[in-house]
């Protein structure tokens, strides 16, 4: 049976490089909705899935999106990432709406599934056509949070 580690708040936080306190404020007001659950008085507990949401949050708001956007994202690339964890990568497509021209929401899913650009204007997806993509290397990221994990499991403490 392999054991999956799990990261308290505090550690998580140090891993992905965000501020405790501002993630508290982001899954308070909603603007991350995949934060592992919790019940008051207990700390959330990240498995190596919800560090790579938690991580892409951070470095998709340092980017410049906002919380709102940026959790978005980053919950839906987790997501298909968890749905797929052979994947190397994954992709986010963003697509229009051909009617209004307004963006729609955006799509996850392993890059090797996205279609050819070729076909990008000729045929819907998902409602619209396919605006941008970005491709998150997931692989590589798995590996980060792999290590940043087994150092955080080396120094956890009492206050951890």
């Amino acid at each position: 049976m392999t054991i999956v580690p799990k990261l308290t708040t505090k550690a998580a936080c140090r891993v992905a490089r965000i501020d405790r306190d501002r993630l508290n404020e982001h899954v308070a007001a909603g603007r991350f909705n995949c934060a592992p659950s919790t019940i008051p008085g207990r700390t959330r507990l990240f498995d190596p899935d919800d560090m790579i949401a938690l991580t892409l949050f951070r470095e998709l708001m340092d980017e410049g999106l906002d919380a709102v956007r940026a959790g978005s994202i980053a919950c839906d690339v987790a997501e298909a990432a968890k749905r797929n964890p052979d994947a190397r990568a994954i992709s986010y497509l963003r697509t229009m709406t051909v009617e209004s021209g307004f963006t729609a929401d955006g799509t996850a899913m392993p890059a090797e599934n996205v279609p050819d650009p070729a076909t990008w204007n000729k045929e819907l997806f998902h409602g619209g056509i396919i605006e941008r993509v970005t491709t998150f290397n997931i692989w590589q990221l798995r590996a980060r949070i792999a290590h940043g994990t087994e150092e955080e499991r080396a120094r956890i403490g009492e206050d951890d």
